[in-house]
């Protein structure tokens, strides 16, 4: 029995920009600028006590450092936090998922729906008063090998989970049944 191993070209692969990506929900937006707004509150309320104690040589570092963290907030929520939001998409093909994202650097992570073993729906109290949650696809291949999809409604989270849970396990039927 002869292996062969036939050749791919790039002319022959079927391109993902002509799929129709799905958006997720614009009230993510709300979601990111909180998460952005708590991480930069907790830094900035220890240098205002280190300001208010008049620890004098540490006021001034105290405060350039205040200074960055506050231009570092407003340009994350004010270009990140919608550009990032804008470039998150997810495309669920028949065979496999796939997510992409990206402001400066573009990612794309794909998984075979075989390769999925096991999947999640996961609500942190912010994305709860908006109505949100994550997808995460956990996958068989180690480190950084798992799907998070942020932003969907909570519903089509759900919905989107128990369609890839009925393909997944069709799929294992399919394979049983194609041993026996």
């Amino acid at each position: 029995m002869s292996l062969q191993d036939a050749v791919v070209t790039a002319e022959q692969l079927p391109p993902l920009d002509r799929e129709p990506w799905s958006a997720i929900s614009p009230s993510y937006r709300a979601v990111l600028r909180w998460t952005v707004l708590l991480y930069c509150v907790i830094p900035l309320v220890g240098l205002g006590l280190v300001i208010a104690f008049d620890l004098e040589h540490l006021r001034t570092p105290a405060k350039m450092l205040a200074a960055a963290i506050v231009v570092l907030a407003l340009f994350l929520l004010a270009v990140w936090v919608p550009r990032r939001v804008h470039h998150t998409q997810y495309l669920l093909r028949e065979l496999d998922v796939h997510k992409r994202t990206g402001f400066w650097w573009h990612k794309t992570v794909s998984a075979g729906t075989n390769r999925v073993q096991h999947i999640e729906v996961t609500q942190g109290p912010i994305e709860r008063l908006y109505g949100l949650s994550k997808l995460v696809l956990y996958t068989a291949g180690g480190y950084q090998s798992d799907i998070k999809i942020p932003g969907l409604p909570t519903d089509e989270a759900h919905r989107l989970k128990q369609y890839l849970t009925e393909r997944i396990v069709s799929e294992e039927l399919e394979t049983e049944h194609a041993a026996h």
